[in-house]
């Protein structure tokens, strides 16, 4: 279940690429581009090639700065920064841009992707690196008429072979030769040369040379225009200064990869869902906007609440969508997904529960996945062992437990990653008529897999929380309403069904088709008890800080009666110690809640109405009310 991924994340903005033999043509490699373009200069082809690594990335997104040739920048978009921005907008078909691969910062790499609308993408140290020593020879060997621009220390030094015009020189300062100089140095160029063609521009300048091979190419693009960076330092300062320089050093054996940006896709349209929690909205916001890939467009789907009250969402919040619906009934868990097939238009689509805050490499992870295996990618995932012992007798891999590889489940929720035209296959299945409340997630694995593609659940590694679809102590923090719904007997029976009408119409369940797989799976989304119940260790956490204070007074439990099952178990009481207070339509009886409150030291409230509970509590003076969970609440109050 595992042969198809060749690609993994053992490291912070460092994917692996881990059998290049397995690799497809989607891919490309720093030797190959090398030879690619080294070919072109030996053909005497005009074409500009301007690089952006690490230094102008951070130039461009204001981080503070300390170059490894001794220029600084100070936090904040230096005019360097911004004029380096609008450099990335030509979208000639002899114009390339060399970026960071995403072996060597994804962070970057995903950055520059989303930022050059030109396909024409290659390495950043396309001259570096394995190939320095190539470079080094071939460099040597080269001969052609040039015009040099580097910095001042190789004015007057010899440059292999090749016949140099004129050479240009900038400081060491680019930060602040860009404020005084730049211009006036381009000037000169273009006055100097910019009528004349086939020539060879050698450009070594740090990050002003994006600048001035981008202007010189606007004026005239019948020359090539080549950053060759740091490779030509021993020419320049007559030295080594970097560390590829070295052979047998790490740097020198280094062969990266990336995506041929020409083969894959990068938009992403995002439904996010409301129901009773739109106070995790606003964190659900922000959380999809900081991710490294970002989602071409974001909607919102608001079911509505059958019952005594409604969500209302201010304009403010609002504002912040594409697009959204609001819902006057509530039509269960299918219309979001409904609404997605209306509203989605890029090639991948991205729908959230609404208790689910994504790590900031979520859509990056399923993205990567999504380039080497098609299909659904899911945070919260099942393996189904056998259907009659649904659900406690199936694995879950995940945010809950974390998994080191990417692997093969039957289903999953909380938040799916998939092509667009899984909402067809899924929406024409006849399950959502009969199952409001449930099956979605069953079905649109059911439907991914009758035209080939399977459902998995990306690497959640312990030690890169970035790369997880749900931030595992957000998880447990708004998600406690997904286990009581799991618990809930009604909706459980419901799942059963649906599991096995689902598979009586061919749904073929992984374990099924291969036993063994179940070794394998269990060896990576590994059933600790110390990973995978969380919650359970808060639940305990709160009987051990509560049960003192009842003294010989019973505590009572106002909430839903999805929570009578768990909350009688963990705190081993009788079931007249549980009284409803939220009924299925949302109403609560007020009065028998004063009643409660008048006649028992403690009480606890499971409720989604905190706010409307607040201000009751508020007013008796029980000033203690602790949340632990959420604005749905685990909340206990002392009275005096």
């Amino acid at each position: 279940m595992l042969e198809k991924f060749y690609i993994a994340c053992n490291a912070e903005n460092h994917w692996e690429l881990i059998d290049r033999v397995r690799a497809d043509d989607k891919i490309i490699y720093l030797k190959d581009e090398y030879e690619k373009f080294w070919q072109k200069i030996l053909r005497g082809e005009n074409f500009a090639l301007s690089r952006s690594a690490d230094g102008e990335f951070g130039l461009m997104i204001g981080r503070k700065m300390h170059g490894i040739d001794g220029w600084t920048a100070e936090e904040g978009v230096t005019p360097l920064g911004k004029a380096l921005i609008e450099t990335l907008k030509i979208d000639a078909p002899n114009f390339y841009y060399g970026i960071s691969c995403p072996c060597c910062d994804s962070l970057a790499y995903y950055w520059y992707l989303q930022n050059i609308k030109n396909y024409n993408i290659t390495f950043a140290n396309i001259w570096l690196n394995s190939n320095f020593k190539a470079f080094k020879k071939n460099f040597e060997e080269l001969d052609r008429d040039a015009v040099l621009i580097t910095n001042w220390r190789g004015k007057g030094k010899k440059y292999g072979k090749l016949n140099i015009k004129k050479h240009y020189v900038v400081g060491d300062d680019c930060v602040k030769f860009y404020e005084e100089d730049c211009k006036n140095l381009i000037r000169q160029i273009i006055a100097d040369f910019g009528h004349e063609k086939n020539l060879l521009y050698v450009v070594s300048a740090g990050p002003l040379s994006c600048i001035i091979i981008a202007a010189l190419f606007k004026n005239n693009p019948d020359n090539c225009y080549i950053d060759f960076g740091s490779a030509t330092d021993l020419m320049t300062h007559e030295r080594v200064t970097r560390p590829y320089m070295v052979d047998g050093t790490a740097y020198a054996q280094q062969s990266c990869w990336m995506f041929d940006r020409k083969k894959i896709d990068l938009d992403i349209d995002v439904v996010l869902t409301c129901y009773k929690r739109p106070q995790v909205l606003a964190q659900q916001i922000t959380a999809i906007r900081n991710q490294t890939l970002k989602p071409r467009r974001i909607f919102l789907y608001q079911d509505g609440i059958d019952g005594y009250y409604k969500v209302e969402l201010n304009k403010k919040i609002l504002g912040a969508f594409d697009s959204y619906k609001v819902s006057p009934t509530n039509g269960g868990v299918w219309k979001r997904f409904e609404f997605a097939n209306k509203v989605a238009k890029s090639p991948y689509v991205c729908i959230f529960d609404d208790d689910t805050i994504p790590g900031p490499r979520w859509f990056e992870n399923c993205h990567m996945n999504m380039m080497q295996n098609r299909g659904i990618y899911v945070t919260n995932a099942c393996l189904v062992k056998d259907i009659p012992n649904y659900p406690t007798g199936s694995l879950w891999g995940g945010w809950h437990t974390g998994n080191e590889k990417t692997c093969a489940v039957d289903f999953g929720g909380h938040a799916w990653f998939f092509e667009r035209e899984y909402l067809n296959w899924m929406l024409e299945k006849p399950y959502r008529k009969k199952y409001k409340l449930v099956a979605e997630d069953m079905t649109i694995s059911f439907a991914a897999s009758e035209h080939g593609y399977g459902t998995y659940v990306p690497q959640h590694p312990k030690n890169i929380l970035s790369l997880w679809g749900s931030i595992p102590e957000l998880g447990w923090k708004y998600g406690l309403s997904e286990v009581a719904i799991s618990l809930n007997a009604n909706n459980l029976q419901l799942m059963i069904a649906a599991l096995n009408e689902l598979h009586d119409d061919g749904w073929k369940l992984l374990l099924e088709e291969n036993p063994d797989y179940l070794k394998e799976f269990l060896n990576i989304c590994k059933q600790s008890t110390q990973d995978n119940k969380l919650h359970e260790r808060l639940f305990k956490l709160s009987s051990r800080l509560l049960l003192p204070l009842f003294g010989k007074k019973a505590p009572v439990f106002l909430g839903e009666k999805n929570y009578l099952e768990p909350v009688c178990k963990l705190f081993e009481l009788p079931f007249d110690d549980y009284k409803i207070l939220e009924d299925e339509n949302n109403n609560i009886d007020a009065e028998r809640l004063f009643s409660f409150a008048r006649r028992y030291a403690i009480h606890i409230f499971f409720t989604d109405v905190y706010n409307e509970l607040k201000p009751f509590l508020e007013k008796n003076g029980w000033q203690e009310c602790v949340d632990f969970v959420d604005g749905r609440g685990l909340l206990f109050a002392i009275n005096d």
